[in-house]
């Protein structure tokens, strides 16, 4: 279970980095969707609880769907992710997932 929890991590981690560095090189159709996923908060990613598991959205795509229980971790983060708990960074994403699915 730990070693697809971190392959999906690292997966993710990937496309983070991807998505980055051609939004930066402003290149493509990825730089014009993390613009548009952005939320009106400027949040570029959001957490939440879906199905029983830690989903991470970009605007209203779902992005990654990981295997990590939200019965398993403290209530205040289940109401958190029922409320969605938004990321502004990449680095941001990185840490969530660090704290919440490893």
């Amino acid at each position: 279970m730990k070693k697809l929890i971190g392959i999906t991590g690292v997966i993710l981690l990937a496309y983070v980095i991807a998505t980055s560095l051609i939004a930066q090189d402003g290149r493509g159709a990825l730089s014009a969707s993390a613009d548009i996923a952005a939320t009106e908060s400027g949040a570029l990613y959001t957490a939440r609880e879906e199905d029983g598991r830690i989903v991470i959205y970009a605007g209203s795509t779902a992005l990654l769907r990981t295997d990590t229980q939200v019965a398993d971790l403290p209530k205040i983060d289940r109401m958190r992710l029922r409320d969605g708990i938004e990321l502004f960074s990449d680095k941001e994403l990185k840490h969530f997932m660090e704290d919440y699915c490893s």
